[in-house]
């Protein structure tokens, strides 16, 4: 167990080490990078517009026009300074572009044809156009087309320098969320990945993977909206889509992972904002599809049930924490109460434009959460895992007493059939012996000696039965023995016990006895070659019970991490892990070993000094 944590800590370590060493390279990049490439990017000024032909006025960049017609042209004109080398990073939010160079057109993007025929506006395109190769002025006109499916037009600000320039700023403007996409990318798939493992053993195991595509949804949105990945990948249309349907779909796993954790008493708030949200995003869908309306203009419905998704959790939070005194609602609320906050953040911030960066304010929320529930998601799990496992072992136990009890009972009713033939021998006796005295009188001795070898295998025997002084422990030993007879396996079972016992240790003691002996013989039977045996040996010493079995196998084992797997189910074989529960309950241990072709089991009990 200590390998086991200890090579889980070394993994996270060295995921927080790559994310360190990642930032740290971030903060350091304009020292790294070399002098020629440290040319400062120039934001054009004395830029003028003018809007479907009127007359020219001055514009500040980045602006935005508002009450737009469809497709109203609106044209930008600038001049710039150039040098050798310099490009144009030009940005176009929803709306078809045409760049003109000294009067000549050298660029366009979102034309008609250029991006799906389901979309009515074209996505938003980065891009870089490369300026004449000379040092002097050049005049600079952009056309563009307002969008179909808003009335409001963004005009991104226009930036000059060289390629390397032009990436540094938009490293050192949105480097941090397109890392920080990438993070929550990974950490949903991991996530998913072990809820993949752990979701056939315990039923909580649904938490991590609602966790985890909630990380994967909200990494896929803040990937699609980071300009720095449009920069980089020119997948416009691609990354269109998963901004939006990351940003749709965030909500439901997110309640999802609500009602698994919180299992709150009342569910239906939780379930009428899943199914507001399920219809919404197949209702988006098929409009975008269909190319009734886009994304850009479903996005409005979602400003609001989005938002009141995560305020909702947080409320229903707070009430189960309060009023039913709910133990995860107050695990869970301050994370959630802080990604609420910050989601209504984000919208505000979507409207007002507090900050030139969207989504920073969920990412920064987000990033807290995530890091917030897994620590606590993990607690969870483990203790799930734990009662599961607690509850599987009872569950054998209990299965085990039942086995005892019908072993006891088929062990009665031999006895009471071997009680009858006695009776019915005793009754016939006198007839036998008359039966004697005649052949002896005739001096038949061949005959008598027949006659005798018939009686006495009629008598029945317990030499079968009788293995331990215990009677509970005997018919348990004497089911497996009977059973390695019948499969012919060698066995030899010597027992030191006393007769009377508490009830409860005698069951205990059934359960270590019973596992061993029914695991020895389960690795005889699988064996298709060699000699199969069983030994076991029992010592009560000063009220110390100590028990050792030995038994062949086929040399195939399944072990990891120095605990021996089941050969008949996933995880922790349930025999063994039983019989060592049982021993440590009554302060001893259990040891089990494999080499060489023989497993080794051994026990030791302390029964009390009164027990000798």
């Amino acid at each position: 167990m200590k390998h086991r944590q200890t090579k889980h800590l070394a993994v996270c370590v060295v995921l927080l080490g790559a994310a360190l060493t990642v930032l740290v390279w971030f903060s350091l990049r304009d020292r790294l990078l070399s002098a020629s490439y440290m040319e400062p990017v120039r934001h054009l000024s004395g830029v003028t517009m003018q809007i479907d032909g009127g007359e020219p006025e001055a514009v500040v960049l980045p602006a935005k026009l508002d009450r737009l017609a469809p497709r109203t042209p609106v044209a930008l004109t600038a001049a710039a300074e150039v040098r050798p080398g310099d490009s144009l990073l030009i940005k176009s939010v929803f709306a078809p572009l045409r760049l003109y160079i000294d009067g000549v057109l050298a660029y366009e993007c979102g034309q008609e044809g250029s991006y799906p025929p389901y979309m009515n506006d074209p996505p938003t395109i980065l891009a870089t156009v490369p300026l004449p190769d000379k040092e002097g002025t050049v005049s600079l006109r952009i056309e563009y087309l307002s969008p179909t499916q808003r009335s409001t037009l963004s005009l991104p600000p226009l930036a000059v320098g060289n390629e390397a320039a032009l990436l540094a700023d938009q490293f050192r403007e949105n480097g941090f969320s397109l890392l920080f996409s990438l993070i929550l990318i990974f950490i949903g798939l991991a996530m998913v990945l072990v809820s993949l493992t752990i979701v056939s053993r315990v039923s909580s195991g649904f938490s991590f993977l609602w966790l985890g595509l909630f990380s994967l949804s909200a990494g896929i949105w803040v990937l699609g909206e980071c300009d720095l990945t449009a920069f980089l990948l020119p997948y416009p249309s691609l990354l269109y889509t998963m901004a939006y349907v990351g940003l749709f779909t965030v909500t439901i796993p997110f309640l999802n992972f609500g009602l698994v954790v919180l299992n709150p008493k009342s569910r239906l708030p939780f379930r009428i904002l899943l199914v507001v949200h399920y219809v919404s995003v197949a209702a988006a869908l098929t409009l975008q599809l269909s190319g009734l309306m886009d994304f850009t203009r479903s996005l409005y419905w979602f400003h609001i049930i989005a938002p009141l998704g995560f305020v909702v959790f947080a409320g229903c939070l707070v009430w189960e924490h309060f009023r039913y005194r709910n133990p995860a609602a107050g695990r869970f609320a301050p994370a959630v109460i802080l990604l609420a906050a910050s989601t209504v953040l984000e919208v505000l911030n979507y409207w007002l434009r507090l900050t030139d960066v969207l989504t920073v304010f969920f990412q920064l929320g987000a990033l807290a959460f995530v890091i917030a529930l897994g620590l606590v998601s993990g607690y969870y799990v483990r203790e799930s895992v734990r009662t599961a496992a607690e509850k599987a072992r009872l569950e054998y136990e209990m299965a085990a007493a039942a086995r005892q009890l019908e072993l006891q009972r088929l062990q009665y009713q031999k006895m009471a059939e071997n009680d009858a033939a006695v009776k019915a021998q005793r009754h016939d006796l006198r007839h036998q012996l008359t039966v004697l005295r005649e052949m002896n009188a005739r001096g038949d001795s061949q005959k008598l000696g027949v006659y005798i070898d018939t009686l006495l295998g009629n008598i029945p025997s317990d030499k079968d039965i009788r293995l331990c002084e215990n009677y509970a422990v005997n018919a348990v030993a004497a089911y497996y023995a009977a059973a390695a007879r019948n499969e012919g396996i060698e066995s030899s079972l010597q027992f030191a016990l006393p007769g009377e016992l508490d009830d409860t240790v005698e069951s205990d003691l059934c359960i270590i006895v019973g596992n061993l002996l029914e695991n020895a013989v389960e690795a005889c039977r699988r064996m298709e070659n060699g000699a199969r045996f069983i030994r076991l040996n029992s010592r009560l010493e000063y009220g110390t019970l100590t028990i050792t079995a030995d038994n062949s196998f086929n040399g195939n084992i399944w072990e990891k991490d120095g605990v021996f797997l089941s050969s008949k189910r996933e995880g922790e074989g349930v025999g063994l892990s039983s019989v060592a529960a049982v021993a440590k309950k009554y302060g001893g241990r259990a040891r089990f070993e494999a080499k060489d072709g023989v497993f080794q089991a051994s026990v030791y009990v302390r029964l009390g000094d009164d027990i000798w």
